[in-house]
């Protein structure tokens, strides 16, 4: 598969990150980490914090593949909602999983302070809308149960609130606290350099081949034959980990999804303190803006069926993502007719995995004794990549959280 395409707006300065050397012999080390997005990133961090001695390696260079297509939506909501999450998981893990997100954006910005990163953090509120009648009664109870949680929210309606936006919704919930944006690129090349001062090893270009994964000591091996044995193994390569799933029941559902990113605007009329926007649609719309006055918006999903067909292999300029982009400008206009002159500074699509419960997988899998998968799955995936990353350096450190049930494999 084809995992972006176009030129995500992340990755323009690109030239300017510090570049790392590829594996050139073999090596020992306590943990390795392969993956060299967000995710591992965020995991190299808490075990570093730990004091262990952690090796990190990508088979392209780092942030370049979904970390360089996230819109970077921090938000502590999980898409089918607290209500449903019960249904799916039970009352205390749904509320357990709900905090976590609304912990973990603030753990996010403790972060980008230790690390004085300049990659464009900044708080927002967040407004989950729908323009159905019928779903009223089911947004407002959705509200209470996050209220009763401690989560600070309110309900907007129509009646009421109809003049903060000036696109059409009947129902919704403004949440005041819990979100955030951010360059996620900017955030894990800074963070990873962070941690290479401290003795963290990185090497990009490093493609491995074979895991031996004991629950002793594992060996991996890449494809220029050299190996990397290691205590633990710490699997972040997100898409490219359902290759150690093939022979199971699928348990995920792939999509590509649409972005556009506009030339500034010179006011967010109709748009409440330019918070961060999603609907209750399947596939949902999001919409965020930047510091520099640009508007993001993702949405237009479409479900891959076939790993070998058009939509997993999409490249660039496709006529059909030409389709998907257009429809988004679309929307945007729409929903702000009093923004003047939106248009389009440029575009790109990537690799999305929903989940059954919109958890993410974290944890150990019964097929694999020497490796932990922090895999971000679902909603949220920046967020879920820093749950992963503290639970699973505790799990190594003996704390055993039971919060990994949560996350586990097998959960459905």
């Amino acid at each position: 598969m084809r995992t972006t395409g176009d030129s995500p707006m992340w990755t323009k300065n690109m030239e300017e990150k510090k570049i790392y050397p590829s594996l050139s012999g073999d090596i020992k080390t306590d943990i390795v980490i392969v993956g060299g997005g967000i995710t591992g990133a965020l995991t190299a961090h808490y075990f570093m914090k730990q004091g262990m001695k952690c090796v990190l390696v990508d088979k392209n260079k780092i942030a370049t593949h979904a970390t360089s297509t996230s819109t970077a939506i921090l938000k502590y909501e999980i898409n089918p909602g607290l209500k449903k999450l019960i249904s799916h998981v039970g009352e205390q893990n749904a509320q357990h999983a709900f905090l976590f997100g609304y912990q973990a954006v603030m753990e996010i910005s403790q972060i980008i302070k230790e690390i004085n990163s300049p990659c464009d953090f900044s708080f927002k509120p967040a407004f989950f809308y729908t323009e159905d009648s019928q779903q009223t009664d089911a947004m407002e109870q959705e509200c209470k149960a996050r209220q009763a949680i401690g989560i600070s929210c309110e309900l907007f309606t129509k009646e009421k609130n109809e003049n903060e936006f000036s696109f059409n919704f009947e129902s919704g919930i403004y949440s005041h606290y819990g979100a955030a944006i951010m360059n996620p690129v900017q955030f894990t090349h800074d963070l990873i350099e962070f941690n290479v001062k401290k003795g963290l090893e990185v090497f990009e270009n490093t493609h491995i081949v074979d895991y031996n994964l004991s629950s002793h000591q594992s060996i991996l091996t890449t494809e220029d034959e050299f190996t990397i044995t290691a205590e633990k193994v710490i699997i972040c390569t997100g898409v490219n980990a359902l290759e150690f799933f093939k022979h199971e029941k699928p348990f995920c559902q792939l999509y590509r999804t649409f972005s556009i990113l506009t030339k500034p605007v010179d006011n967010f009329k109709g748009w409440k303190e330019s918070c961060i926007i999603r609907n209750d649609k399947k596939p949902y719309t999001y919409l965020r803006t930047t510091l520099n006055n640009e508007i993001i918006i993702e949405g237009e999903d479409l479900a891959i069926t076939d790993l070998e067909g058009e939509i997993a292999n999409m490249g660039d300029r496709d006529p059909l993502a030409l389709q998907q982009y257009h429809q988004l400008l679309r929307r945007v206009r729409k929903m702000f007719p009093q923004i003047d002159e939106i248009k389009t500074s440029s575009w790109f699509h990537g690799l999305f995995i929903d989940t059954k419960d919109g958890l993410p997988f974290i944890g150990k899998h019964p097929d694999y004794p020497g490796a932990y998968f922090n895999l971000g799955y679902g909603s949220n995936g920046i967020l879920s990549a820093l749950i992963g990353a503290k639970l699973i350096s505790q799990d190594v450190a003996g704390k055993n959280p039971p919060e990994l049930e949560i996350f586990k494999f097998n959960r459905y």
